[in-house]
């Protein structure tokens, strides 16, 4: 159970778990609603992680799937809602449906008012749409920027959808008004559960000879294929999981934020997401963690204080991490961890090749 971890660095993980635990006691709904979110983002990141920091693929559209799973959840909670406040929503169906000349929920959503069933189905689905994705795109060696060029274009494709569709989706101005878990603690703790669930998870398959592998891949995927392994094989299998783990983070973002719009699935939050994971450091997945809390919690006390110019400050701080600290904040202060304990036991450091970005493998 000890993953392989010093007892320093799982005493700090007790520490954080702890501090993270007893947050709601000592803040107001406010925040803690607001941490519960940045957590959801955390386990977005992980799962984008998982799939560019240790296995090289750059994906600029992960958020279809985080968008994905958040919206099987908000339509789930929005049937219900609506058909259970006939004071608001007299004719029984979600608001959206009638401006849009429905008259009747389409017999082919009515399994989704049941919530039990929309949230599995969201993760499934997810799952089912990274293993098509992946099948055909690394089966036909297609890796690199041409990966990230694809996954782009599925998420603009899958926004577009979602904006079209607007009898069914909510259209540009998205699912509102469906009630939600915000200002509930145990709800809170459930999204902390979860988010410790797969870190646990994600540091059992990077530790394994599974991960071993995915890091020999992302290192050099040619000679993984000359040692004999199916790397399309392994990367449809860890973009599939990382699917899977952003639709459940998406399902638990839609739930307790009350809204989702088309923006959770378009580019934007992929973007995002890689920046979380660089300012961190990819392929430490607790940098994950470090970048999405320090790169969001500078957004929100900024955007309170600086309303004017946040965004350039957010900007700047993102530049700044990435000059001064190439591999991230946690990758550099490993880094420098292990050069210190060389240097000490008087041996000289290892070569580390930096993290810099999308990986320089060659593609077919």
């Amino acid at each position: 159970m000890s993953l392989g971890l010093p007892r320093r660095y799982l005493a700090l993980a007790v520490l954080v778990i702890g501090v993270l635990f007893v947050f709601p006691f000592y803040a107001g709904d406010f925040r803690m609603n607001q941490l519960g979110l940045f957590l959801c983002f955390v386990m977005f990141a992980l799962s984008l992680d998982l799939i560019w920091g240790f296995t090289g693929i750059l994906s600029l559209g992960n958020a279809v799937y985080f968008g994905g799973g958040a919206y099987f959840v908000a339509l789930s909670l929005k049937l219900k809602y609506a058909a259970t406040n006939p004071a608001r929503y007299g004719s029984g169906i979600p608001d959206f449906m009638e401006w849009n000349g429905l008259t009747a929920v389409p017999v082919w959503m009515r399994p989704l008012e049941n919530i039990w069933f929309a949230a599995p189905a969201g993760i499934l689905a997810m799952g089912l749409l990274a293993f098509v994705f992946g099948f055909i795109t690394f089966k036909r060696h297609i890796y690199g920027v041409y990966c990230a060029v694809i996954t782009l274009a599925e998420s603009l494709i899958f926004e577009e959808l979602i904006i079209e569709k607007q009898a069914y989706t909510g259209g540009f101005n998205g699912i509102t008004d469906y009630g939600s878990y915000s200002s509930n603690i145990n709800f809170y703790w459930v999204i902390l559960a979860v988010t410790v669930v797969f870190f646990w998870l994600a540091r059992r398959i990077t530790t394994s000879h599974f991960g071993m592998i995915l890091q020999s891949i992302r290192e050099n995927e040619l000679r993984s294929e000359f040692f004999g392994f199916e790397v399309a094989n392994y990367k449809i299998f860890v973009f599939t999981v990382a699917a899977m783990m952003s639709a459940v983070a998406g399902g638990l973002y839609a739930a307790l934020n009350g809204i989702i719009s088309h923006q959770e699935i378009g580019p934007l939050l992929s973007v995002e997401g890689v920046i979380w994971v660089a300012v961190g450091g990819r392929g430490t997945l607790i940098g994950a963690f470090v970048g999405t809390i320090l790169i969001k919690g500078a957004e929100s006390l900024l955007s309170e204080q600086f309303a004017w110019m946040w965004g350039l400050l957010v900007g700047l701080i993102f530049i700044l991490v990435i000059v001064l600290m190439p591999d991230g904040i946690v990758g550099t202060l490993l880094r420098r961890a292990r050069r210190r304990r060389a240097l000490a036991a008087g041996r000289a450091p290892a070569y580390e090749p930096r993290a810099t970005g999308a990986e320089d493998t060659p593609t077919a």
